[in-house]
């Protein structure tokens, strides 16, 4: 018994493998599309992770630099602490601390900034300290699609 194809029937099929083709690259197309989209997401991520590490860095430095500033001082009269305070604020002066400008020169500090600010309060009659100081340190690194902002505030009294 011998089986024959019917011509009929060959015709019929004649381009359904062209389409099960297309069918298959258009769904493998979209599979990797959606990776891509995945993938690129991820890195996205993983550099906003990194910069807010350095600016928590920096902000950190930021904070160690106002509080040598402000608690190193000769004289404790309290002129002398509001002025301490006033030249570590950059909102009063111009004090923003980069890379080597009260920032360590390393390359994990470049691209960010840190602004400070120092809010100079006399102690109450009751605190045994002399002095009250609210450091805020500002810290931004990184490019403007994955930058990152972190913002650390202390209280110092001495």
């Amino acid at each position: 018994m011998k089986m024959y194809l019917n011509a009929r029937a060959v015709r019929r099929q004649r381009g359904s493998a062209l389409i099960l083709a297309v069918f298959i690259l258009t769904v493998m197309m979209l599979l990797s599309l959606a990776l891509l989209r995945v993938l690129n997401q991820e890195t996205t991520n993983v550099g906003l992770e990194i910069n807010a590490t350095r600016a928590w860095s920096a902000a950190q430095s930021g904070i160690d630099f106002g509080l040598a500033r402000v608690l190193n001082r000769s004289d404790e009269a309290s002129d002398e602490a509001r002025d301490a305070c006033d030249a570590v604020s950059t909102r009063a002066g111009a004090l923003a601390l980069a890379p080597g400008e009260g920032l360590a020169n390393h390359t994990g500090f470049y691209g960010c900034t840190v602004a400070l600010a120092c809010t100079y309060r006399a102690a109450a009659a009751d605190d045994d300290a002399e002095h009250r100081f609210a450091i805020e340190a500002d810290a931004t690194c990184g490019a403007q699609a994955i930058a990152a902002r972190r913002v650390i505030e202390v209280l110092a009294y001495d």
